[in-house]
């Protein structure tokens, strides 16, 4: 990792029991996620109610275990720090 390394997105998805494939969809080749929801009918004919979105991140780690984590997003961060290079590693969730 260098230095000058921008910042990078990944996401880490854990699909339970009841995962909703029918509404999301992930394409851990491209590092797409794409929701899908049924549009209200109680907005009548003209409905431009938004029912897709897609986000694009870097790297998606389906069903990963801490240690795959760990080495795909912070390991170089902590490396470089050692070496004594600013790092940052946010985590939310």
């Amino acid at each position: 990792m260098s230095s000058k390394q921008a910042v990078k997105v990944v996401i880490r998805t854990r699909p339970t029991a009841d995962f909703a494939s029918k509404n999301v969809e992930i394409d851990l080749q491209s590092g797409a996620i794409t929701l899908k929801t049924d549009k209200n009918e109680a907005f009548g004919v003209i409905n431009n109610q938004t029912d897709v979105w897609k986000f694009n991140f870097e790297k998606i780690l389906h069903n990963a275990s801490q240690d795959e984590v760990y080495e795909e997003t912070a390991s170089g961060i902590v490396q470089s720090v050692v070496e004594g290079y600013n790092g940052t590693v946010f985590c939310y969730g």
